[in-house]
């Protein structure tokens, strides 16, 4: 169940639309809210007034889609690393927010990186990429920072083991 509170606690909306609903991101312009469910189902809302605009399936890889997502700073694109493959395999998909259709993928499954985690910095107006590389075997060896910057992943920094594990908690 999701549900929506003012900001005096008081109970708003009570929305059974999905199942597995743990994690919500809130547009920049305050006008909607994205819930994403381990499913691989995304269900949007609208704040005023409260109600689903859209929900849908956008992987059928079921139990593991619990990586993050994010808003653009302008609210106009929708990032959600998504896993398509199977369970070990990410992409990410970028949604246009006026009807959240599907842009584009990219990363389309390259085994050797795996994103976990995405987020938008309002303080340096960049999104931010949190991942690992996988050796031929399929083991993470190394970790990494980077930024999204025109549909690819750049200014790659890699970090120590603990320090990806670190943020990922956070």
């Amino acid at each position: 169940t999701v549900y929506l509170y003012d900001k005096n606690g008081i109970e708003i909306a009570k929305f059974k639309d999905l199942i597995y609903a743990y994690t919500a991101a809130i547009s920049p312009r305050d006008d909607l809210f994205v819930v994403k469910t381990t499913e691989g189902r995304l269900g949007v809302y609208s704040f005023d007034p409260p109600a689903l605009i859209k929900k849908f399936r956008f992987s059928k890889v079921d139990g593991a889609q619990d990586d993050n997502f994010c808003f653009s700073s302008d609210g106009t694109e929708f990032y959600n690393i998504e896993r398509h493959a199977d369970s070990c395999k990410t992409v990410l998909a970028i949604y246009d927010t006026k009807d959240f259709s599907l842009k584009r993928r990219i990363l389309n499954c390259d085994a050797s990186m795996v994103l976990s985690s995405i987020e938008y910095s309002s303080e340096k107006n960049e999104v931010y990429l949190l991942g690992f590389y996988r050796d031929e075997n399929g083991v993470a060896y190394r970790y990494f920072v980077g930024k999204l910057k025109h549909g690819s992943v750049t200014d790659v920094v890699i970090i120590p083991e603990s320090q990806y594990y670190f943020h990922e908690l956070y």
